[in-house]
């Protein structure tokens, strides 16, 4: 077997160095690639959330829209029952209505 030299020890061990180097060079490339897309990831994930809950308030919103149109016309019937006296139909109308509403929410 041929003796190891000094020269040869040296090479191998510049050889591992520069590996490692490559190494840690790649690490760092991926680590700033990451960094760079995390806000975007963010801001992302925050727009859904913020459409999410829009979503929702204005389904609140359609629903307290139409409960109030369900109790004016119950107030309505109401003053014409009152100012007539005989607006039944109208009455058992907005209550059935109102029973509706108040059953499907």
């Amino acid at each position: 077997m041929d003796k190891v030299t000094l020269e040869q020890i040296q090479s191998f061990l510049i050889v591992l160095l520069a590996l490692g180097g490559l190494v840690v060079l790649i690490g760092n490339v991926v680590k700033t690639i990451r960094e760079w897309r995390k806000p975007h990831g963010d801001l992302e994930s925050w727009r859904l959330d913020v459409d999410n809950k829009l979503r929702n308030d204005n389904e609140r919103l359609k629903s307290m829209e139409e409960g109030n149109k369900v109790v004016c016309r119950g107030i309505l019937a109401l003053l014409s029952h009152e100012i007539n006296g005989n607006s039944i139909d109208k009455l058992k109308s907005s209550q059935t209505e109102m029973t509706n509403y108040l059953i499907d929410r």
